[in-house]
């Protein structure tokens, strides 16, 4: 069987994938305004937040695991964890304004932006903490 780290190691690119893929559906919605492509982004943002939780989780166990962490509060001592689980937690509140009607789709690409560049840049993190680049 493998170590647990491996399991981390498959499980995070789900989200990243996810994430980034929603944020195209956004822009092409945003450019031709059809109602299916706007379920497409909420399909795969839905699907991104699901597979963000286990990515955390396995993420968790990892650290725990490699000795980089010891109790779950030591995560907001380290920028990757608290990045990454903070970029779920803001991809929900962004999965829930998309529901509203009154809020401009312009700010909700934009906010989706934002969301996938931090999303980036803590991945990034989490690469250069398993010395991966």
């Amino acid at each position: 069987m493998y170590p647990k780290e491996v399991y981390h190691f498959l499980v995070l690119h789900f989200p990243i994938a996810l994430f980034s893929t929603a944020f195209i559906f956004d822009f092409i919605y945003v450019l031709i305004d059809k109602k299916e492509i706007k379920n497409y982004v909420c399909w795969t943002m839905g699907m991104g937040i699901l597979w963000g939780f286990f990515s955390i989780i396995s993420g968790y166990i990892t650290a725990v695991e490699l000795g980089y962490i010891e109790s779950f509060f030591d995560i907001s001592s380290k920028r990757h964890p608290l990045i990454m689980s903070l970029c779920v937690f803001y991809f929900i509140i962004l999965f829930i304004l998309r529901t509203k009607k009154s809020i401009n789709n312009k700010i909700l690409l934009f906010l989706h932006a934002f969301g996938v560049g931090l999303l980036m840049y803590g991945a990034h993190l989490g690469a250069k903490w398993a010395d991966r680049i």
